[in-house]
This record gives structure tokens, C-alpha cells and sequence, in this order.
């Protein structure tokens, strides 16, 4: 573990915007960008500006990214296709109050590359998109309760436990484990002819149990249900279909957003003729649904991803990535391991199962320590899952894998420090 001079001389500016971001921006920042623990430990907190693979924050130091925004840049930082493509179109307006042709031909390209795609709705977020859906479902059905399974934003519905949501959204939004086909069904029978929608994540972890997405299909037809798919995180990662076809998915509804418009933010609703024609009967219009700058930034990276074989790339890199990780962590005997895929490698702590356990009262303690050393060392990785870009290269994973066998005695002394007392 480093010094304490060496931490506080190594982000001195990024911990002087941070007391100022505290003082008129609520919580100092947006809640998952909060970045204070990993700051305390030597990590920034304020990005300067991105290029690639990379970011540089405000006291100067360059980071190999594999948040990459959270997971919307997927081609690099300021990559100068969809800049051009944004620029051009800056040119010629941004928003309109009629439509504008840019807009079917996303929506055409849309339905080409996704299986279950026959219209297309346009928002702004992830949030709103999943929100979208679950309107869809409501009007379709005529019902109201939704089961949701996984991370879908930050909407009443979503969070029904949250300070400052109504309690009417505990009746009304469920929850379910992912891979668990019998409490959906016994959440489904408890409650026949109430439920809307059942929205689940693609992948979680290790991803689907092999008939998985086919008894959630079957349990959704059972009880007449809208299955909505949430390929919010990985579409265009997993493949330019999402996650959720290669795993037998067949959804009715999914919703896309994230990586489609490398940092643009513009999301979509895909799904069934059958439920989205007829959706004309509820208000889901907004100002900025389907600007054109996310549109044209969406066009640019699908036709990227194409040309360049953007999704083999992720899988040939995260498997090179995993593989070294791994590794470094058996050879030293460390608390932490991969797991789940190769375009979006997620960090656990080790369990009981594993020769190496992590102390129960350590794990969530023994990720932000690794991720200090590893930030300290100029990759910029947190427990969140970790994300690909085009603009990484063999290079950038190999030199990954070497810093985190340099920070790995970092995390074995402050091991011995928490076996300490």
C-alpha cells in the first residue's frame, strides 16, 4: 500500500473539486459516479477529457478505461467516425418538430439485425426506455403489476423501496432471482390476471441456466404476460442482436440503449407489430426521443461494429483478459476471481467453494482495494462490470494483466491487516 503523501499528491485537484462538487452538486455527483471511497485510496474523480481506450483526469494521469462511461463507449472515446457523423449532422439541426428520414433508417436497421424487432420506439436513457416497456405491457394487458428481475434504472417502479417513492409501487412492481423459473411461477400464480410484464436482464453473472429464457417464455404465455428483455447493458456487446438470442431469449419486447449510440443518448424500445402498433393510445412522446445527433451517432456504430468486427473483438480481448486475470489472482493466492463473459468480465470476491476463500466480512472491502491498486497503476476498473472497446487492443490487456500482478501485494497486505483486527 502506498503512502499516504504519494495518494494525496497523486489526485490533489481531483480531491479539491470534490469538497466544491459536494458543496452545490447533491451527493458531490450522480449516485453511481460517486467516487470518494476509491479517491480516498489514490483514484480520480474527475475526468479531463478521453481519447480511445483512455481518459485522462484533471491532475494529469492517463487511465486504460474499462468502465468506458459505464458501458456506452464502445468503439473509444472520441472516436472520430461518430464525431464526424455528429458534427455533419450539427450542421443540418439536431431536433425538429416533424419527423426526420435518419429516423426510419435506425428503425429499419433496427429490425434487420434484431430477431424480435418488428417496430421501434424511441427514447432518451436507459430508464426511460425500460419505462417505455413496462408502459406497453400495461396497455397491452390492461393490467398493472410488473415482475422485474435485475438492474433497470432508477424509476419508482424500479426502486419501489426508495425514500420519496409511493408505497403503491411495492403492490405493483415484484421482484424476482434471475435463473430461478420457480419463484416466477409461484409469483405468477399468486397473482393470476395482474400481471403485465415480466422484465428480465439478459445476463447476469454467469448468465442464463440452459432453459431458462425458454421456461420464462413458457410461463409468460401461460399467464398471458408480455416477456420484455432488457439488453440495456449488453446490446452490441454480446453480439448486435444483445445478449438474449444466442440464450434461446425470445422476448416480445426489448429494450437497447447504452452502446448503440457510443455515448449518445438515445435508447429504443424493439418489439412485436402485435403489442407496439397499437401504442398510439398512450402518451410516450418527449422533446428529445429520437434526436438526431443519437441517431446518426447509433447508425455510425452499428455500421463500425460491422465493418471492423466489433463483437468477435470483444470476445477474443475479454477471454484474453479473464484468462490473465485469473491467473494472476491463483498464482497469488488472492481473495478475487472473473466471472460471467467475455465482453462484460464482472469482479467477485472468491467464496467457500474456492481454494483461495475471501473472509465473508471483507468481500465488498477486498474489491475497492484491488480496484485502488489497479487505479493507482492507471487502469481505471471499480466492482461494476467491466466493458470492451474497439479501441483496445492485445497490448492494452496484456499491460492490464501486469498491473494487477503488480497490485496484487497491495491486497495481500491489507489482508493481513483486516486478519489483524
Amino acid at each position: 500500500m502506498p503512502n499516504v503523501s504519494f495518494i494525496e499528491t497523486r489526485n490533489k485537484q481531483s480531491r479539491r473539486l470534490w469538497e466544491r462538487s459536494c458543496q452545490c452538486i447533491v451527493g458531490g455527483g450522480q449516485a453511481h459516479k460517486r467516487p470518494v471511497e476509491i479517491m480516498m485510496l489514490g483514484g480520480p474523480s474527475f475526468a479531463a477529457r478521453g481519447r480511445g481506450a483512455r481518459f485522462w483526469d484533471v491532475d494529469g494521469n492517463e487511465y486504460l478505461d474499462y468502465l468506458l462511461g459505464y458501458g456506452p463507449i464502445v468503439l473509444g472515446h472520441c472516436d472520430p467516425q461518430v464525431n464526424e457523423a455528429v458534427r455533419r449532422q450539427m450542421e443540418e439541426g439536431t431536433v425538429f418538430s416533424i419527423e426526420h428520414p435518419l429516423e426510419i433508417e435506425l428503425a429499419e436497421t433496427l429490425i434487420q439485425i434484431i430477431p424480435c424487432a418488428e417496430m421501434v420506439m424511441y427514447f432518451v436513457g436507459g430508464s426511460s426506455a425500460t419505462m417505455g416497456a413496462i408502459r406497453c405491457a400495461r396497455a397491452h394487458t390492461g393490467r398493472e403489476k410488473i415482475i422485474r428481475c435485475g438492474y433497470h434504472g432508477w424509476l419508482d417502479w424500479c426502486v419501489p423501496d426508495n425514500p420519496g417513492v409511493p408505497k403503491f409501487n411495492r403492490e405493483v412492481s415484484l421482484a424476482v432471482p434471475y435463473n430461478d423459473l420457480p419463484a416466477l411461477r409461484k409469483l405468477l400464480e399468486t397473482m393470476p390476471g395482474q400481471v403485465a410484464g415480466v422484465l428480465v436482464e439478459s445476463v447476469q453473472d454467469n448468465g442464463p441456466s440452459p432453459d431458462y429464457f425458454a421456461g420464462v417464455r413458457r410461463l409468460c404465455d401461460e399467464h398471458g404476460v408480455v416477456f420484455i428483455l432488457d439488453e440495456i447493458k449488453t446490446g452490441f456487446r454480446f453480439g448486435l442482436e444483445g445478449a438474449g438470442p444466442p440464450f434461446g431469449a425470445q422476448p416480445d419486447l426489448a429494450t437497447f440503449g447504452k452502446a448503440m449510440c457510443n455515448g449518445y443518448p438515445g435508447a429504443v424500445v424493439v418489439g412485436k407489430r402485435s403489442i407496439l402498433e397499437r401504442r398510439i393510445d398512450t402518451h410516450m412522446a418527449a422533446t428529445f426521443h429520437g434526436d438526431l445527433l443519437s441517431v446518426v451517432a447509433a447508425l455510425t456504430t452499428i455500421r463500425v461494429l460491422k465493418e471492423q468486427d466489433g463483437i468477435g473483438h470483444f470476445w477474443r480481448l475479454g477471454r484474453r483478459l479473464m484468462d490473465g486475470l485469473n491467473r494472476v489472482a491463483r498464482e497469488q493466492e488472492l481473495p478475487i476471481k472473473f466471472v460471467g463473459f467475455a465482453p462484460m468480465p464482472v469482479l467477485k470476491p472468491t467464496d467457500e467453494t474456492d481454494p483461495v476463500p475471501c473472509p465473508r466480512e471483507l468481500r465488498d472491502e477486498v474489491l475497492k482495494q484491488f480496484c485502488a491498486g489497479l487505479q493507482r497503476r492507471g487502469v481505471f476498473a471499480t466492482p461494476h462490470p467491466w466493458f470492451l472497446s474497439l479501441a483496445h487492443t492485445e497490448q492494452d490487456i496484456d499491460k492490464t494483466i501486469d498491473v494487477a500482478a503488480e497490485a496484487g501485494p497491495d491486497l495481500k497486505k491489507f489482508l493481513v491487516r483486516g486478519a489483524a483486527g
